[in-house]
């Protein structure tokens, strides 16, 4: 087994103990106290959102250029110089802050200003943790630095909620051990590539000295700042509004609620990494029949799952909130997961419709679409909870119509430009499967254990899709689970 398969089912592994943890705590641990779980879901977006001007796209710039730079035997003194400027950086952008906190003072009364220091020592972690996890994929090496990058942060939630409701400790020292867990991140890639590198420094970045490297290397790392940034004020603004415009405990229900949705998402990953290197190969070959094939089965895929998972939730999540502490309250803003949960489908049916714009020669669509969507998706958080008072269900409602829209944007851009789109017949008979079953298991007579009914009804759901599946034929079962799912997915054993 070769580096790449065997880096590839460790990072698998620990992608899914990471998702295990998530779900745990989300539904056992967190509703023990929204207010805290919002802090914590306040600290790290704020810090994802600094994040971009610090680091400047230099995580991805060195595997940009690494090739090139590898041939000068530089590639070790632009890591290092690059280490340097976000330090500098860092201490700029923390300065740029101060400042601004001088000249308009109002932002001295914001959430943001009073979680500073936790915020940007995260930020500053998160920078340099990026930087060095995108460089160790040079070496293919993927599973240790995704252990720091997506376990750590996930296991300091955890380990600050339980020190802070659990074991007495006090609140700033328990947020501070959630700073920890990042910091400790950054000391674990510094020591494992420190162990891994065998090269040394060349004393010489002459490569920079060709004016031409120098604007490209300098275009490319803005557009990856804007594309960034447009990301995660689309995406993440929402942990923090919520708490500037709401409460931290308003906050922290929301993120309760969206994590459960986000359960919809967990084939993805994978499956887009497989998609990748294929979108890639029929975009420079001009294969667009096979690559409008190939789209369309990996879009009715996802919508399949999707709706089942959906379906699921729908039909088993008011017997957890019984389970949940602080369950009423969660089951009070239940209408969030119908918003996202629906806007979360649309977004799986239509696929893998940002990588095709982003391999190909219209990438930078994608980037002002996204910093379009980050605009209208912050307007519409004020208008629907400053104006019309919706609260959570306001972001909630704000975020799915702003990716709803992003979605039919991209749409539109890919049937114009290559003529393809996911869609078919068999997505009625999938989404009539999924409503059918959800009214079905709503109508049946309850038993009076709950946790018979919390296991009892998604089994039903499930049992629905098999038959439709027997009936529609939406995939090939047996194929599926005879072949790996790239074979599956492509057509090729």
């Amino acid at each position: 087994m070769g580096i790449i398969a065997r880096q590839g089912i460790k990072y698998s592994i620990i992608s899914y103990l990471s998702f295990l943890l998530g779900t745990f705590s989300t539904i056992f641990i967190y509703p023990a106290n929204p207010e805290f779980l919002g802090k914590l879901r306040f600290i790290q977006p704020s810090a994802e959102l600094i994040c971009p001007f610090i680091l400047f796209g230099l995580s991805y710039a060195n595997i940009k250029y690494h090739q090139k730079l590898k041939e000068k035997n530089q590639h070790i003194d632009f890591l290092y110089i690059c280490i340097k400027f976000i330090l500098s950086n860092f201490i700029f952008i923390s300065f740029i802050y101060w400042l601004f906190s001088k000249i308009f003072p109002s932002i001295q009364w914001s959430d943001s200003w009073n979680m500073k220091q936790y915020v940007l020592p995260v930020a500053l972690s998160l920078a340099l943790t990026q930087l060095l996890s995108k460089y160790m994929s040079n070496l293919k090496r993927i599973t240790i630095p995704g252990i720091f990058e997506n376990f750590f942060p996930k296991l300091g939630a955890l380990t600050a909620f339980i020190s802070y409701i659990y074991l007495g400790i006090s609140q700033k020292n328990a947020l501070f051990i959630f700073v920890s867990f990042f910091v400790i991140a950054v000391f674990g890639l510094v020591y494992y590539f420190i162990r891994l590198n065998k090269d040394k420094k060349s004393g010489s970045l002459s490569i920079l000295h060709d004016r031409e490297v120098r604007l490209n290397l300098l275009s490319f790392c803005l557009f990856s700042v804007l594309g960034s940034i447009g990301n995660r004020l689309a995406l993440q603004i929402d942990n923090l509004m919520i708490p500037e415009l709401l409460d931290f405990k308003q906050n922290g229900i929301y993120s309760i609620l969206a994590s459960i949705v986000g359960f919809l998402t967990v084939p993805v990953m994978g499956i887009f990494t497989i998609s990748g290197p294929i979108i890639v190969e029929k975009l420079e070959n001009n294969k667009l029949d096979e690559l409008n094939n190939f789209y369309r089965k990996v879009s009715k895929f996802l919508f399949l799952f999707g709706t089942m998972l959906l379906s699921c939730i729908l039909a088993g999540i008011d017997y957890l909130f019984l389970f949940m502490k602080n369950g009423k309250e969660l089951a009070d803003a239940k209408v969030i997961i119908y918003i996202l949960g629906a806007s979360t489908l649309f977004d799986l049916s239509t696929g893998f419709n940002s990588n095709i714009i982003s391999y190909s020669k219209y990438f930078r669509f994608t980037i002002y679409a996204m910093l379009l969507l980050a605009v209208f998706t912050i307007v519409s958080n004020i208008i629907f909870i400053s104006y019309f008072k919706l609260g959570i269900e306001g972001i909630a409602l704000a975020t799915a119509i702003s990716l709803t829209l992003f979605n039919l944007i991209k749409l539109g851009f890919n049937y114009q430009k290559f003529g393809i789109h996911p869609f078919s017949r068999e997505y009625i008979y999938i989404l009539l499967t999924g409503i059918i079953g959800v009214l079905l298991v709503y109508n049946l007579p309850d038993f009076t254990n709950n946790f018979l009914n919390l296991i009892s009804k998604p089994v039903i759901i499930l049992l629905i899709f098999f038959l439709s599946n027997v009936w529609f034929k939406f995939i090939p079962i047996k194929k599926l689970f005879s072949t790996n799912i790239k074979s599956f997915l492509t057509d090729k054993n």
